[in-house]
């Protein structure tokens, strides 16, 4: 068999074409290292070089001037095209350089040639190790709820208990409900879904005595109802930082935070919190399964409390790496507190979101700014604060926003001394 037998018609994109000849590059990319004093170089292989396809070929014929308007076309058009190579067959190329068209006038047949130089295509698509550190962190509070409910579940149980003892958790799932109620007054929150939860607590209170007998769906329904505060809250008036929505000058009042509401529930029912409840003896068997049940709802409400704190962390803006850093140690402490007694499931879920927050918030910290303390020995106007630190005046805003609670500012012209200031670190 003739090698002329194995030969493919020549096409770009599907405009054919004949070939005369045709030359093709290949081999690796190497970098050749010389040294001083050595005679030898040391050759580094940095992988496969792309391979070039260059083809001198022709269009000929009286019908070659439509056909060579639609190879300048095929030639024109964005993006990897398919070339029918005589020898290599269907590849995927781009056109590696302007290809340069000739017309002959003078032979009895209209012919157009060309050479045109292609290089390979691969796909179009980037390695990437970037990880979405904040829906990490979402993932493992929804996680955290599984272990949280089984565990609730089994501690949990009112079968067999006198009408006094079911009706006192009657009344302490309606004193749960009154707290969050109170938890969420105090928030800035979103009204849009405000009616929707304010309902959902009202249900819960109404159907309470029956929840009891399922542990499960009361598991649901309270820790919908701490759920559901994260939701609710405005981020956008945060207060994180230097927020400007809730700064007005003379008002060192400090707006409402997500954490700052959420995390006093984790000592829910501890004595000496806000939230103290009465303790239960345990010197009978109904008193001990009742004081087991409400270790359980304590439990419940704790750690619900905590993980939303961590699952709010991941929609807070920070001003700066410190106020960062502040924020993972207080959740940290939070989880750490969580898992002392903690069974092994739940004790892996809430490790879990903890490494994945403590990720978070480095990664979202690491490139802000960092703070430094100062105390200023009279009062300055903050334009002049800022030149003298920056040798600009573009701070002086941020210099009264980061202060205004702190050190009272009560106007930009006068930063007081005498005050411990906070002003972004020089780098």
């Amino acid at each position: 068999m003739s090698f002329r037998d194995e030969l493919q018609p020549a096409s770009f994109r599907g405009i054919q074409f004949e070939v005369s000849s045709a030359d093709t590059s290949v081999g690796r990319r190497t970098v050749a290292h010389e040294f001083p004093l050595k005679d030898l170089p040391f050759p580094e292989d940095m992988g496969r070089k792309a391979s070039e396809f260059a083809v001198d070929g022709f269009i000929i014929g009286d019908d070659y001037l439509p056909n060579m308007k639609r190879l300048i076309a095929a030639l024109t058009e964005a993006g990897p095209g398919t070339l029918i190579h005589p020898s290599f067959g269907t590849l995927q190329v781009s056109l590696l350089q302007p290809g340069r068209l000739r017309e002959s006038f003078i032979e009895r047949r209209g012919m157009v040639s060309f050479s045109l130089v292609f290089v390979e295509a691969g796909e179009d698509v980037q390695p990437s190790t970037a990880v979405d550190t904040q829906q990490a962190v979402d993932d493992a509070a929804d996680a955290a709820y599984g272990p949280m409910e089984d565990d609730f579940a089994s501690e949990f149980s009112v079968a067999g208990a006198p009408a006094w003892s079911v009706q006192s958790f009657v009344d302490e799932i309606g004193h749960i409900n009154d707290v969050v109620t109170a938890v969420r007054s105090a928030m800035r929150f979103d009204l849009s879904a405000l009616s929707q939860l304010v309902r959902a607590g009202s249900m819960l209170k109404a159907n309470v005595l029956g929840l009891l007998a399922t542990p499960n769906a009361l598991f649901t329904e309270l820790s919908v109802q701490i759920r559901a505060l994260v939701g609710q809250f405005d981020f956008s008036a945060s207060g994180t930082g230097t927020g400007k929505s809730a700064i007005s000058f003379g008002n060192a009042s400090k707006p409402s935070n997500p954490l700052r509401s959420l995390l006093p529930l984790a000592t829910y029912g501890q004595a000496g919190t806000p939230y103290a409840r009465p303790i239960i003896p345990t010197n009978t068997p109904v008193r001990r399964q009742q004081a087991a049940n409400q270790a359980a709802v304590f439990a419940l409400v704790a750690r619900c409390a905590v993980v939303e704190a961590v699952r709010s962390s991941i929609y807070l803006p920070f001003a700066s790496t410190d106020e960062s850093v502040a924020v993972r140690d207080t959740l940290y402490e939070a989880l750490d507190a969580l898992m002392l007694d903690a069974p092994d499931a739940v004790y892996a879920a809430l490790h879990d979101l903890r490494s994945a927050m403590v990720r978070d918030i480095t990664a979202r910290g690491a490139d802000l700014a960092q703070l430094s303390k100062m105390t200023l020995p009279a009062s300055a106007p903050a334009q002049v604060l800022s030149y003298r630190l920056y040798g600009s005046g573009a701070y002086a805003a941020e210099l009264v926003e980061r202060n205004q609670a702190a050190a009272t500012v009560l106007h930009p012209l006068f930063v007081p001394g005498g005050s411990p200031l906070e002003v972004r670190r020089v780098v």
